[in-house]
């Protein structure tokens, strides 16, 4: 094989240094060694190295021959001691930094002794230092999994407990970002238990937007939809509506006794939904507010309406003092009569 083909081989040009032929061998080493890359990179990996050893000798042999002839050349008279043998790297620090690269330029470390390693004691060395990598990222990962495992079972705790403090600061510890659906999970079932307080509901909307469960902790806070407040109210029927929940989620809502959250109810419905049969129209539609019977028509006006909701409709029309919910009842009558 020429030299072209071996810098070909390592994915470099003709004119390429020593350094770069070294880094380019460690790169493709670590991409292309079979304990990495699986049996299909054994031939990649021969080929890799046979081109790195052919270069080695071609552009790196000179200084071997003149470390040769210098053993073999008289010691001239004023020479330095010799350096002590535990001073010098050992075979696997020149290994190291063959693979590895060794001190970056500028460094002021003493240079190592260059030992000339056969292929296959290189190939065998690698193989060693790829497996313990490879069993220490496993072991890091494991240590992380137990961590994680270990934080969790202490949110679960917390929110297992009846002080409103305790929960408070196990929501507090959640990450938005990183939290699992077991964690999420059983923050719905505590509260689907437990009715959310004031000091942690815009906490627990903001941990389950755009959540895969955002759902199910809605269901949730709609069956405490009797113990909010009207700001309480509001906040939870807008993050209904951007989370895009079932109607049925709204539904409790319209039972309030504050005609502010009906009307928020009416306002925030999801589009495209009619009213179920379950609500009590009629009963609504005796409200004298324009809050809600605005939104309320608009509803009605999309679906057909019962003949026995009828009289109350043209009632609101020719009674009702608020010209627009005139103008919605008048609608409905009119549609009405022309189906």
């Amino acid at each position: 094989m020429s030299s072209n083909v071996n810098f070909k081989v390592l994915g470099l040009t003709a004119d390429a240094s020593w350094d770069e032929v070294k880094s380019a061998f460690r790169r493709l080493a670590r991409t292309y060694h079979p304990d990495i890359a699986g049996p299909e990179g054994t031939k990649k990996f021969s080929e890799i190295t046979e081109a790195y050893m052919t270069l080695k000798e071609t552009i790196a042999g000179g200084s071997s021959v003149r470390r040769a002839r210098e053993r073999h050349s008289p010691e001239p008279r004023h020479t330095q001691p010799a350096e002590p043998a535990e001073g010098r790297d050992s075979i696997f620090k020149s290994f190291w930094k063959k693979l590895f690269g060794g001190a970056k330029r500028g460094s002021h470390e003493k240079e190592t002794v260059d030992y000339d390693l056969p292929p296959v004691r290189l190939r065998f060395l690698g193989s060693i230092i790829s497996r313990a990598e490879s069993e220490m990222q496993t072991l890091l990962s494991r240590g992380a999994e137990v961590k994680v495992r270990g934080r969790t079972e202490a949110i679960l705790r917390r929110l297992g407990s009846k002080h409103p403090g305790v929960v408070m600061l196990a929501l507090r510890s959640i990450s938005y970002s990183d939290t699992s659906n077991d964690v999420r999970r059983a923050v719905v079932d505590h509260f689907s238990r437990n009715a959310p307080s004031a000091e942690i509901l815009e906490s627990l909307l903001r941990l389950f937007s755009m959540s895969n469960m955002s759902v199910d902790l809605a269901r949730a806070l709609a069956s405490h939809a009797g113990n909010f407040s009207s700001a309480d109210s509001m906040m939870v029927l807008k993050w209904l509506r951007r989370q895009d929940a079932p109607r049925e989620c709204f539904v409790p809502f319209l039972s309030h006794p504050l005609d502010s959250v009906i009307a928020g109810a009416l306002n925030c419905w999801p589009q495209n939904q009619n009213l179920p049969e379950t609500v009590d129209v009629l009963g609504l539609l005796k409200k004298n507010e324009e809050s809600i019977l605005v939104p309320l028509l608009r509803l009605m006006k999309k679906e057909k309406v019962p003949m026995w909701l009828l009289p109350a409709i043209n009632k609101i029309m020719s009674e009702h003092q608020s010209p627009v919910v005139r103008v919605w009842a008048s609608a409905i009558v009119r549609d009405q009569k022309l189906s």
